[in-house]
């Protein structure tokens, strides 16, 4: 959804949602290590 806001000209300043981005797919990366390990803890 963020990039479609940052292709599609929704807001006027598009570039401002580059560190947003970046952070929220960080957070993504680490929830899916998060859970991969919860998962092999348990096994």
């Amino acid at each position: 959804m963020l990039k479609l806001i940052q292709r599609v000209p929704l807001i006027k300043k598009p570039e401002l949602l580059d560190d947003i981005i970046k952070e929220t797919e960080e957070l993504i990366k680490i929830f899916v290590t998060s859970i991969k390990t919860s998962e092999k803890k348990h096994k």
